[in-house]
């Protein structure tokens, strides 16, 4: 029988939420965040400071895109 992956406490970073869960096959925490390095697509990673710092990153770049439009309008 499949064992489904867990869902586990989502974890808020810079008011972002960071969703997690135990992976069913591998038994680890993964960790969804927004990647640069896939135009801001959404995740999984294993390490918690690279999803954080993947927000961070996201964060920025949307504040960035903030003062832009507030410029043009």
């Amino acid at each position: 029988m499949i064992k489904p992956s867990e869902i586990l406490e989502s974890i808020t970073h810079l008011g972002y939420e960071i969703k997690s869960l135990r992976h069913a096959n591998t038994g680890l925490v993964l960790y969804k965040f927004p990647s640069k390095m896939h135009n801001w697509e959404d995740c999984w990673t294993i390490d918690l400071e690279t999803a954080k710092t993947g927000v961070s990153k996201y964060m920025q770049h949307m504040k960035k895109i903030k003062e832009n439009l507030n410029k043009i309008l």
